[in-house]
């Protein structure tokens, strides 16, 4: 889907999960949606050898939450840590090296390879009702999605339904711009506060954008994308 026809460049553009499909000619002008590719400038050398480990989130109920990160998205758990009566930390992730290949690992095999792997999921609880969490969905924070690949998304999708998976959107519906969606990007309120603006970033980011992603929730409300891994890449 375009949103705009002409003789400008049309462009496929993956930022932030999001596919924003546009007409616009790259790095010029004013107008909106663009894109303002990154720099061939390579890293500073002294940072050879970083790279994104892990990510994490805190959870009400450990138990719960390990259950559902491995049976619906299928991350082993590899140990928990029980620092506390109150307070734990788990990690979780995929086999070799993130990708569930094939081939049997044991989790002390897994352990091994810990700070050599990327898309680990560390998952804290601790224990105090009188602080509740309150997921990215309900009220916008520094928290807002994270993203997971898989290479066949109505499978995915209808295993997920047969799982009890809850649905925000389901790949092919519209998404809207309020609610869930509308918080998890750090957008709440903003058809309340201008409603042509509302429109605009519907129009240019999630109409066109998540139409083919699912969008689910895991057990504390956190949004999670799936998409597919042949979404078509931002070119410029």
């Amino acid at each position: 889907m375009l949103l705009a026809k002409g003789p400008l460049a049309q462009v496929y553009l993956l930022a932030s999960g999001l596919v924003l499909v546009a007409s616009a000619l790259v790095g010029r002008g004013p107008g909106f949606p663009r894109i303002d590719p990154g720099s061939d400038t390579p890293a500073d050398p002294a940072t050879t050898g970083y790279f994104l480990n892990h990510f994490s989130l805190n959870v009400q109920n450990l138990t719960h939450s390990t259950a559902w990160y491995n049976q619906v998205l299928g991350l082993r758990l590899i140990f928990i840590f029980r620092a506390t009566e109150k307070f734990s930390i788990a990690y979780m992730a995929h086999s070799h090296g993130g990708r569930n290949g094939t081939g049997y690992q044991t989790v002390r095999e897994i352990n091994r390879q810990k700070n050599n792997m990327e898309g680990l999921l560390e998952l804290v609880h601790y224990s105090d009702p009188t602080e509740p969490l309150v997921p990215s969905t309900v009220h916008a924070n520094t928290f807002g999605h994270f993203g997971v690949i898989v290479p066949d998304i109505p499978a995915a999708q209808a295993r997920f339904e047969k799982l009890g998976v809850n649905f925000i959107k389901k790949a092919g519906e519209a998404a809207k711009l309020e609610g869930p969606i509308a918080e998890s990007y750090g957008l709440g309120g903003v058809y309340e506060r201008d409603p042509k603006e509302a429109e605009e970033l519907y129009q240019a980011v999630l109409a066109p954008g998540l139409m083919d992603f699912a969008l689910v929730t895991d057990p504390d409300g956190n949004l999670i994308e799936v998409q597919s891994l042949y979404t078509p890449q931002l070119e410029f």
